[in-house]
């Protein structure tokens, strides 16, 4: 279709052009013609005018902000022709209501062939100011230029108007040549260019950079001596440091139009406990962080700067345990330690599902800090799958809280913990969920599902089916089976016990349920019926265009034969069944490894198309390890077997559960998102 952007809007032509000629849409500016080809749009015989209009601020209050789509459709003066109101309190809430009208059209145009463009209305309430996500660049993927631009174009299609890059080392400090040294960190033209780009959009880019902890990989090189407390913590009250902290916030104040600045500062478990204690004896964490942020807020107000950091740190002050989660949800924290009041605390909760939870913790923030955001979490870190139930139970909660308090403010983080072995793209449902919570006081699933389709062009039924890789029967919450039972050694079998528990009570289910013949009472069936559920809600295998659901269907591939491996061997050698392990090595072991292969063919090709080269080597040694151990596994096998070697001592060693199961407990596996902690016991 052809759309004229009408009353002088230019500033919003290029955004527009951008949204729509991905769509294969066509945008002019007013002073073009008017005659189009009808066939070309939608039955209309001039383009459809869009008229777009900000809401005056004297009408936008927070109890009246809207984003409004008026379409009409009339004949006038011997044409049929469209017109388009647009109104929003917000730059990018307009862009929300053009997609909007957008999706209402094309729908039109698919289900009438353009014969039935009638006039319609739609009308939203914004329930936060600011919302938008945040994106993990530190976790080994560094997102490339063309993927943050996609996803501002999706933020924009959203409406979600803020976006935080988060970048431990992994952007340009021109002092530092070593910070950010062979991780793929961003240029300042890049960032720069990031942000121009989200300014088309109404969109705020804000530098989430660390100012005191979760430094580890900047502060490996020797020449950041000197500003170490631990591995990972700056070392409080050394000048050095400052002049570190300084140029890093300098420089991503000079790259970003945003005078906002996350400074982190979450999760200094060992603050002060390692050459602080050893130079300037104990002092406890709210001394050191007192002075830590004092010094620092220093230099945001000197460079203009607004800065906000993680709120953990003070929650802990008041924890027995030093927990963050541990609070009394009546405690008064009005009288407790606070940060200057320059800083806004961001409140990240990504694990209750309760919504007086929240509300209580927000209450407590409150009593902190005048300026407190929200961050939810995606659940895109779960191990080689997004976690969708997780992700739900826990959004449906906050934001609930959030618009119950009266807070304005949200991102959903999308963190890629231990090596970013879920793509980020495969967590695009949560964020679905997190924007329309900002427009909706709930949105259904239709509405969800809608609303993804439309941006994606992908199945939203086949990208929440990937929340099913770890929702295998007795798996609770955080477990993450798909991850274990991927990397696991097929000799070694750290997790067999785990998987023969598992095993033994799906198998007593489906024995008690009278449907044991129905194929799904073990790990290697639950995985191939999850093939299949791809396949078929993705097209046929061969045909599938979605790169994530291809490698997903690959992932669930791989474990239909692995995720039971183990076992199999340990009972055909305890059976001394040797053609049975002839078998497992002449055959399933050769077929896992050309499977394995197709996974890891396709999950570099999702990396070379989501991120910079940067942090794949990771992924490489842990695939080709596995690849390398099933070939070495195959060798002793087969020497077994064929009686040039006596015994196999890895598989006599006992099974023993990761995580024991108590007698009567349903949860029969577990979680572990640690790759050393995988593959062996030995130190890796």
């Amino acid at each position: 279709m052809y759309f004229k952007l009408m009353n002088g809007r230019e500033t919003y032509l290029e955004g527009m052009r951008e949204l729509l000629e991905e769509r294969h849409h066509q945008v002019i500016s007013e002073d073009a013609g008017d005659r189009v080809d009808p066939v070309l749009n939608g039955g209309l015989e001039t383009p459809v005018e869009v008229w777009m209009e900000l809401i005056p601020e004297e009408e936008s209050g927070p109890e009246n902000h809207v984003v409004l789509t008026d379409y009409s459709c009339e004949m006038a003066g011997g044409l049929k022709r469209g017109k388009a109101v647009l109104r929003a309190c917000g730059k990018t809430f307009l862009f929300r209501a053009l997609m909007t009208l957008v999706r209402e059209l094309e729908k039109r145009v698919t289900m009438h062939a353009g014969a039935s463009m009638e006039s319609y209305s739609h009308r939203e309430n914004v329930y936060l100011d600011k919302n938008g996500i945040m994106l993990d660049c530190s976790r080994n993927s560094v997102l490339n230029v063309e993927t943050i631009k996609k996803y501002i174009r999706l933020q924009a299609s959203l409406g979600m108007n803020t976006m935080m890059l988060y970048t431990e080392d992994t952007y340009e400090v021109p002092e530092y040549p070593y910070f950010g040294a062979f991780r793929g960190r961003y240029t300042r033209e890049e960032l720069k260019e990031c942000d121009d780009y989200a300014d088309l959009f109404g969109i705020e880019m804000v530098p989430c950079i660390q100012a005191l902890a979760h430094l580890k990989t900047a502060l490996r090189w020797d020449v950041m001596q000197g500003t170490r407390d631990t591995e990972d913590i700056l070392m409080v009250g050394e000048e050095k440091v400052y002049d570190f902290v300084k140029a890093c916030i300098r420089s991503v104040s000079e790259t970003f139009r945003s005078r906002r600045v996350h400074l982190g500062m979450d999760e200094a478990w060992s603050l002060g406990l390692g050459n602080y204690l050893l130079k300037n004896g104990y002092h406890t964490k709210a001394e050191i962080m007192t002075e830590h942020l004092e010094r620092v807020t220093d230099i945001c107000r000197e460079l203009g700067l607004e800065p906000m950091i993680w709120s953990d740190m003070y929650l802990r002050m008041n924890s027995p345990a030093s927990e963050y989660y541990d609070v009394p949800l009546d405690t008064d924290l009005s009288g407790a330690v606070k940060p200057p009041k320059e800083i806004g605390l961001v409140y990240w909760d990504y694990y209750h599902a309760d919504e007086e939870f929240y509300k209580a913790y927000l209450h407590m923030h409150r009593q902190l800090s005048d300026k407190v955001v929200f961050a939810g979490g995606g659940w895109v870190w779960n191990g080689l799958a997004p976690n969708f139930r997780v992700a739900f139970s826990t959004t449906e909660a906050a934001m609930r809280a959030c618009k119950a308090e009266g807070v304005r403010e949200a991102v959903c983080t999308m963190w890629q913990d231990d090596g970013a072995e879920t793509p980020m793209a495969a967590g695009l449902p949560s964020i679905v969920l997190f924007a329309e919570h900002g427009f909706s006081e709930q949105p259904d699933r239709e509405q969800l599902k809608e609303q993804f389709e439309f941006l994606t062009g992908s199945s939203y039924d086949a990208y929440l089916a990937l929340g099913e890789f770890d929702a295998v029967p007795g798996s609770r919450e955080y477990d993450n089976p798909s991850k274990y039972l991927f990397y696991q050694d097929i000799l070694l079998g750290l997790f067999d016990g785990q998987a023969a528990v598992a095993e033994k009570a799906m198998e007593d289910g489906a024995a008690k349920d009278g449907n044991g013949s129905s194929g799904g009472n073990n790990l290697d069936t639950y995985y191939d019926l999850l093939r299949e559920k791809l396949q078929d809600l993705a097209g046929s295998e061969a045909a599938v265009e979605d790169e994530i659901l291809e490698l997903y269907i690959h992932l669930a591939d791989v474990l239909s034969v692995k995720a039971g491996i183990g076992n199999r061997l340990c009972a055909a050698y305890k059976a001394k069944d040797m053609a049975g392990l002839k078998k497992i090595a002449n055959e399933e072991i050769p077929s896992c490894m050309e499977k394995v292969k197709e996974y890891k063919r396709c999950r570099e090709a999702v990396w070379d198309k989501e991120s910079k080269i940067y942090g794949f080597e990771v992924l490489d040694i842990r695939i080709g390890g596995l690849l390398a151990r099933m070939e070495t596994a195959q060798r002793r096998l087969l020497a077994y077997a064929g009686g040039r070697i006596d015994s196999l001592p890895e598989l006599e060693e006992e099974r023993l559960p990761y995580r024991p199961v108590k007698d009567g407990e349903e949860r029969t596996l577990c979680s572990c998102n640690t790759w050393r902690m995988i593959v062996s016991a030995s130190p890796v």
